[in-house]
Formats: structure tokens, C-alpha cells, sequence
């Protein structure tokens, strides 16, 4: 039968039958004194030893540490101890899927797919076996000098992740006491922003209309919808005839085509738009009205969630695909080959040619699915129906010039030149002294410069002053926020 537990000035220790034979527990209460600090401690701690000898040495431990003031749960202890073994692989995997938007909703599946990506292409090899507080600041430096003297974007981008990752075990908390997994994190490099190699490339309606007519007939539509409706090409690949009233000449973008998961396969589904604000209804211009209906008459289904572009086996195509047919339609105009030209240029060029025809900022931002320059979108009700439905009809009449007409190129851009400036259409707006000194003062600056102090304004604010810059100044403003935010 086990002897009773022998107890001394502080604690007791308790042997205890088992089937492996006996062990010792050794049990002591927990100081008042540390309750407060500790509000969820258990009112007594214990530990159980193989050895007699060992369990009144942590007792003796134990209690000096309560004498020294440094005393913590051993529970807590244990919890640090293990949480500081934990692999950079382990918890880079569950960073990703437990982490969340900044609105506190969980990411989409698509974004986690792209996180996945980048850690196991770029971070696992050299990180991936380390404890996370192992990584020091030397074994970053070397992995970012490993891609040697023209590293590529990726590089950049997989460090952004790598140092949010490090962030979040520097402070997010482990345990109920406030420990984090690391004490600082060892992302610490300067200079780590890749300047953008691409250029964005405008184009003119005429060789808009030039790659349009190189497409396939069933993709042909696409070119319209990035180049004059400002559409992304997700956004372009996710509609369905049922987000087409030609009754009212306008679109419902609903949605988005993006990676996910199935059978621990990747595929390409139709998701949601990219935010809240890019779920939206823009007009659709007069002369792209035949072009719809002949879009849907030959080449969609006749349900309403028939596809506008639908891939021939998969359903929902592929960006990649789309691609393929865009590369070579674009190489039909010298410029936009030699520039190459992106599909997303096309929606920064739709977006520019409403800022030369006199669309205000709210409206821009409106049709473009935006928020605020940066984030809220609380401003984009400042457009009356009226007054989109102007700047639509001139734009359509712009590009029904170019549709009918096989003028020479020079000729087109002699005419669309004549576009009613933008500050000949936003004049209304009450502007007092104060207003137009501070336009004043700011049409003298750097662009830059310029542009950081626009977006320090309210909106109401800001469109007063866009309103008072001269036409030119005007355009090369709104056009560098837009594409800020595109």
C-alpha cells in the first residue's frame, strides 16, 4: 500500500501505485499572492516524478522562485516551452488558414491558395524545418541574397509574407499571461520593394477596336468590356446572361472567376466580386448594345446562369486560357505588343478616357467598383443617374464613330480629341477662395506631392479642388489616383 505524502514547510510529495510501478507527485498551493496575476491558475500545482529525489527537488525550486518574485503556472511554462518548439512549416500552415480580412472575415479560399504558393515555392526549403524563434535575422538575409543580383517580384512579394508571418508571432499572444512566440522579429531588411517593371499601357479606341476584331468571335466581347466598361478579367469571365438587361443597357457585375479546392485539387470556380464595392451595375454604352445581343444570340446559353464566356470542357475558363487567345490578338497592334500590354490595361484605359470626357472622381470610382482612394466607400453616392448616363452617352458616341468608321488611326485621334474637357463639366461645384488657393498651390507641385495631399482630403473636398486645376493638370491627376486604386 503507498505511504501517505510526506510534507515540509512547503508542499507535499505523494507516492502513487501504477502499473508500471510507483511514481511520486509532488503538489504544492498556489501563493496567494500570485492569483491576481494569474486569475485562471488551478489552487494547487502539481507535478509527477519517477524519482522520489527529483519531485522535493521541484518543490525546492518552486519555492524559490515564489521568494524571488519570477514564480509563473507551470502549465504556463510547459504551454511557452512547447509553443517555442513549433515549426516554421506548422505555423506558417496554420497562419494561412486561420487568418482573417481586416473587416474580421475569413479569407477567400482563392487568396489562400496564392498564400500556399508562395510558402511552399519560396519559404519552406530554407524555413521550413526551423522553429519559428530559431529564425534569426542572418538566415533571412542569405535566403533573400540566394536569388542574386536580379531577383524577381516573387521575391518581394514572399518576404511581405514572410515578414507579416513574423509579425504576428511578435505580438499576437500565446497564452492568457501575454507571451508571444518570439520576442522580436527577424524581418528587419531595407530596400525590399521591387519597383514595378511594367508599364501601363494606354490604348486608343481605334486599336481597341483593332484586337477586338482579332479575337474569336465568342471572346471577342471581352475587349469592349476591359477597354471601355473597365471590367477585370476575372470580373469579365464570371458573367452570365442573366447580368445582361439590354431593356434597361445595363450590367450586373456579381462576380469573380478565382482558384479553389475540391478533392485536394485546384480548380477555377465562379466566386465572389474582389471587395463589397465591385459587386456593381454599369451602363452599357449605346453602340456596344448590337454587340451584346449578338454575343448572347450565338454564343451563350440560353439559362440566365449561362456563361458569358464559357471554356469548351472546364465551364468556367481560365484566366491563363483567356490569355493565350488575348497575346495574340494584342500582337495585331505593334504598340501594344511592343509595350505588352496587359488586360487589366485595357480597364485602366476605360477608366482614363472617362476622366478626359469630364466623369468626376465619385463616378470613376463608382464604375470601377473602387472604394474611397484607399479603403471606405461611403462618398460613391455623389453621381446622379443623369449625369453618368451623360458621360456614358458621350464615350458611346466616341466609340460608335470608330465601330462604323475605317478612318485612318490619325484621324480617330484627331476626333476623340475633341472630348469636351473634364473642368468644362464639373464646374457646378461651390468652391470658395480658400479652395481654389490651395488648387492653385498644388497644380505647382511635384505630382507626387500633389497626390499625397489629395488623398489627406475628404472627398468632397478633394473633387472641389480636382475641379479648380486646368484640364490638363486635371487628367494627369485623376488619372494617377485612379490607377493608385485600379
Amino acid at each position: 500500500m503507498p505511504r501517505k505524502a510526506k510534507r515540509n514547510d512547503f508542499g507535499s510529495v505523494k507516492p502513487r501505485k501504477t502499473a508500471h510501478g510507483v511514481v511520486y507527485q509532488a503538489r504544492y498551493k498556489t501563493p496567494v499572492e500570485m492569483i491576481p496575476r494569474y486569475p485562471g491558475a488551478r489552487k494547487e500545482q502539481y507535478k509527477t516524478f519517477a524519482d522520489e529525489t527529483e519531485a522535493y527537488g521541484w518543490l525546492a525550486a518552486e519555492k524559490r522562485k515564489i521568494a524571488a518574485g519570477v514564480w509563473e503556472p507551470p502549465k504556463a511554462v510547459a504551454v511557452r516551452a512547447a509553443a517555442k518548439g513549433v515549426k516554421f512549416r506548422d505555423y506558417a500552415t496554420s497562419w494561412i488558414e486561420n487568418r482573417r480580412k481586416p473587416n474580421g472575415e475569413a479569407l477567400e479560399s482563392s487568396t489562400k491558395i496564392k498564400y500556399t504558393e508562395k510558402l511552399e515555392n519560396h519559404l519552406l526549403k530554407p524555413f521550413g524545418d526551423k522553429t519559428v524563434a530559431a529564425i534569426k535575422p542572418d538566415d533571412v538575409q542569405k535566403w533573400w541574397d540566394s536569388y542574386g543580383a536580379n531577383p524577381p517580384q516573387v521575391r518581394s512579394d514572399a518576404y511581405t509574407m514572410l515578414k507579416s508571418i513574423m509579425h504576428t508571432a511578435e505580438t499576437e499572444p500565446i497564452n492568457e499571461q501575454g507571451d508571444t512566440l518570439i520576442d522580436r522579429s527577424p524581418c528587419r531588411l531595407r530596400g525590399t520593394t521591387v519597383r514595378k517593371k511594367h508599364k501601363t499601357v494606354t490604348a486608343e479606341l481605334h486599336e481597341i477596336k483593332t484586337v477586338y476584331e482579332a479575337m474569336p468571335e465568342r471572346l471577342a466581347l471581352s475587349i469592349y468590356l476591359g477597354g471601355v466598361m473597365s471590367l477585370r478579367i476575372g470580373e469579365v469571365l464570371a458573367l452570365r446572361r442573366g447580368d445582361v438587361d439590354l431593356t434597361k443597357n445595363v450590367l450586373h457585375v456579381a462576380g469573380s472567376v478565382k482558384p479553389a479546392m475540391k478533392d485536394g485539387k485546384q480548380v477555377i470556380v465562379r466566386g465572389k466580386t474582389k471587395t463589397a464595392n465591385s459587386d456593381r451595375y454599369i451602363d452599357i454604352p449605346e453602340a456596344l448594345r448590337p454587340i451584346f445581343a449578338e454575343h448572347l444570340r450565338y454564343h451563350t446559353g440560353r439559362g440566365k446562369a449561362a456563361l458569358l464566356f464559357e471554356a469548351k470542357k472546364s465551364g468556367v475558363m481560365r484566366e491563363n486560357v483567356f490569355s493565350y487567345y488575348w497575346r495574340q490578338a494584342r500582337a495585331t497592334v505593334p504598340r501594344l505588343r511592343e509595350g505588352e500590354m496587359k488586360f487589366h490595361d485595357l480597364r485602366h484605359t476605360a477608366l482614363q478616357h472617362l476622366v478626359e470626357n469630364g466623369a468626376t472622381l465619385n463616378m470613376v470610382m463608382a464604375v470601377a467598383g473602387h472604394s474611397d482612394i484607399k479603403v471606405a466607400g461611403k462618398y460613391q453616392d455623389g453621381v446622379t443617374k443623369s449625369f453618368s448616363q451623360q458621360i456614358t452617352g458621350r464615350i458611346s458616341q466616341q466609340l460608335e464613330e470608330v465601330i462604323n468608321s475605317s478612318a485612318s488611326a490619325a484621324t480617330l485621334e484627331t476626333d476623340t480629341g475633341n472630348s469636351m474637357p473634364a473642368s468644362a463639366t464639373i464646374q457646378g461645384q461651390t468652391v470658395n477662395d480658400e479652395t481654389r488657393a490651395l488648387a492653385g498651390t498644388l497644380e505647382g507641385m511635384a505630382l507626387t506631392v500633389r497626390i499625397q495631399v489629395l488623398k489627406n482630403l475628404d472627398a468632397a473636398k478633394r473633387s472641389q479642388v480636382l475641379s479648380c486645376f486646368s484640364p490638363d493638370v486635371q487628367v494627369e491627376t485623376m488619372t494617377q489616383l485612379l490607377s493608385e486604386v485600379a
